[in-house]
């Protein structure tokens, strides 16, 4: 093949990856998942109580006149985990002015109301209102603080009615008391920033999932971290269905909502067999991997097949450029080299681009299960000797923290698996060619053939630095999937070695 031809086709193979890419890694996070997630990082400054009194014996204000059922105090997070932490903390260094704790109370009561509406039908007299009830109100209302038709215009709302709220002395909050334009554009910024990693919002059933936000929040409201892990929470996420992912895209609909659906219903079948922490999930990437590389197999099988006949004919290759050891300075050994490959190749009805091809069909399939593995609810749930499959391996081994709790030592074996599987798995082809070649009786060194085959090493290399690369920075679900890969291809790999032994032997008869 021409250079320019290999430069070609490796542009365009480069183009559509970065298409594919690009076009099928989109978040399938609908506006009341974000919504859901972003109240996680930010519950308010109000900490409810149902005394008149907290724990240290302070007085509490009631929440609503004439209820002497809930009362609260002032709580503002400073923890730069929670939204509100750290956007002051943010708009410190960047002298931008910071609201009062009023308008952050004033902007909870509105949130308070606006649940209370939603989820009891309660509006205007709210001197009956209980405990249970503001608690209830806000744990499943609370997250419409950020919904509406688009992320974030509840909120607008919201501000523009505290904005109005201004012009009422008896309101009890004034123009000072609110955010500056700058303040909200830092806030808006910090809060999308910590969601932005969380995708994963593909469910087949309506329950709460992940780990999320501040947990701390819920001690403003309950002053248990009930449903707290590892100080986080769970959140609602919405149910998706094949006709939410056909409008993500062809690719999403195609393979990545099938691949996740798949997913999570193993999951859900290995949670009924009573498996606990990340067993379920573990067993489930398993198994998908394992058909998703089987069916793999059956598309490729013809290219898989010629590999499998270019294995079996190193030693008539390895003839063959033995004859002709100038082929890389004389052109006509090249053209005589090149036409008995020919003749080779075409005896035994083999594609010397097979591998290639392999390549371009395989792509769009990788990106596809990353996009669903990073997508599944149930892989960022629970959790496997503390490290959860939605977390990158990188992630969790940059964070000292998860060193204490064991999570960076499981991250740490699962990359050292995944890795060294990865090596023998794309070595091991190149290892049997080379046994098979020096059974060949070499005439002397042929530069060519060495040419060839340091080329051959160095796509291998790359290939291999950037599998394990993308695993070391991708979910750890991605690990798994090419730890059980890589020893997939080891297997295809030893039984295709023992089938063309076998026929050789056979030949030799």
């Amino acid at each position: 093949m021409k250079k320019r031809t290999k430069l070609t086709l490796l542009g365009l193979t480069v183009l559509a990856g970065t298409v594919l890419l690009s076009g099928c890694t989109a978040s399938f996070c609908s506006v009341n998942d974000k919504a859901h997630i972003l109240y996680c990082f930010d519950y308010g400054v109000t900490s409810y109580y149902e005394t008149s009194k907290d724990e240290a014996g302070n007085d509490l204000q009631p929440v609503f006149e004439g209820n002497t059922q809930v009362y609260y105090k002032v709580v503002a997070p400073t923890s730069t985990s929670s939204g509100i932490g750290k956007a002051n903390k943010d708009a410190e260094k960047n002298y931008v002015k910071t609201p009062s704790n009023n308008y952050f109370v004033k902007l909870d009561q509105l949130v308070l109301e606006g649940a209370l509406k939603e989820e009891f039908n309660i509006e205007a007299d709210y001197s009956a209102v209980t405990f249970e009830q503001v608690l209830t109100a806000l744990d499943n209302q609370g997250y419409l603080k950020y919904s509406g038709k688009k992320l974030w215009e509840n909120w607008d709302d919201l501000n523009k009615q505290l904005r109005e709220m201004t012009q009422d002395p008896a309101q009890g909050i004034t123009i000072d008391d609110l955010p500056t334009n700058d303040y909200i554009t830092l806030y808006k910024r910090d809060m999308n920033s910590l969601v932005s990693s969380y995708r994963s919002c593909i469910a087949i059933k309506e329950g709460d999932y992940g780990y999320y936000g501040y947990a701390n929040g819920l001690e403003y409201r309950n002053h248990e971290l009930i449903g707290a892990k590892n100080g986080k929470v769970a959140t609602t996420i919405q149910v998706k269905d094949w006709g939410y992912a056909w409008k993500k895209g062809f690719l999403e609909g195609l393979l990545i909502f099938p691949i996740a659906w798949l997913t999570e219903t193993f999951v859900s079948a290995f949670k009924s067999m009573h498996m606990s922490g990340g067993a379920p999930q573990l067993l489930a990437i398993f198994v998908i991997t394992f058909i998703v590389r089987s069916l793999m197999l059956l598309v490729t099988f013809k290219q898989t097949a010629s590999s499998a006949k270019m294995q079996a004919l190193q030693p008539e290759i390895a003839k063959i450029q033995n004859k002709y050891p100038n082929a890389n300075k004389n052109n006509y050994e090249k053209q005589q080299m090149a036409m008995e490959m020919n003749k080779l190749y075409k005896k035994n009805k083999i594609n010397p681009l097979g591998s290639l091809l392999m390549m371009i069909v395989q792509f769009p399939v990788f990106i596809c299960v990353w996009g669903a593995l990073q997508g599944c609810a149930s892989l960022s749930s629970d959790s496997l000797f503390n490290l959860h499959f939605s977390d990158s391996i990188s992630g969790v081994l940059f964070n000292g923290a998860n060193w204490a709790n064991g999570s960076a030592v499981t991250a740490l074996i699962l990359f050292l698996l995944m890795a060294g599987a990865q090596v023998i798995s794309m070595l091991l082809p190149q290892w049997i060619q080379k046994m098979k070649r020096k059974k060949v009786a070499s005439l002397g060194k042929n530069p060519a053939q060495n040419d060839q085959q340091n080329k051959m090493k160095m796509f291998t290399y790359i290939m291999m630095a950037m599998i394990i690369f993308m695993g070391f920075t991708l979910p750890s679900a991605m690990g798994v999937y090419w730890f059980v890969g890589a020893l997939f291809s080891i297997g295809q790999t030893l039984i295709i070695e023992k089938i063309n032994n076998s026929r050789t032997k056979k030949k030799g008869r």
